[in-house]
């Protein structure tokens, strides 16, 4: 059932993280990055963010890449708790017995960089 509503979840939740997330972050998204940052396969729990895609001004390039883990664990404070307000509020909506549920938040870097994915575990619910 949650994909058959995937592309109004992304919307919501993406929207919610440009309204939420702290200016440090937005600030440094690259510009062709227009609205969508988190990337959802919801009926499997998984969502992706590249944090590449913090690269206005160089950022990804020049700092983030060498404190990789440092940057990852710093936004996934940040956007954690939004991530788990929106969800629930949306899945609350879609489904009043929904009793449990949880995401695996993944963070990225560039594909060249050959990083390890760094996992982060959400309950929703």
């Amino acid at each position: 059932m949650l994909n058959l509503y995937r592309q109004i979840i992304s919307n919501n939740l993406n929207n919610t993280v440009f309204e939420e997330l702290p200016e440090e972050w937005l600030e440094k998204v690259s510009p062709e990055i227009k609205s969508e940052l988190i990337h959802g396969f919801y009926n499997a729990g998984i969502l992706t963010i590249n944090l590449a895609d913090f690269n206005r001004n160089g950022f990804y390039e020049k700092t983030v890449r060498s404190q990789f883990h440092h940057y990852c664990e710093s936004l996934y404070l940040q956007l954690g708790p939004i991530v788990q307000r929106c969800l629930r509020r949306m899945f609350l909506g879609f489904n009043e017995n929904l009793t449990e549920y949880k995401v695996v938040l993944f963070m990225e870097g560039h594909e060249e960089d050959q990083f390890e994915p760094v996992k982060f575990n959400i309950d929703i619910f």
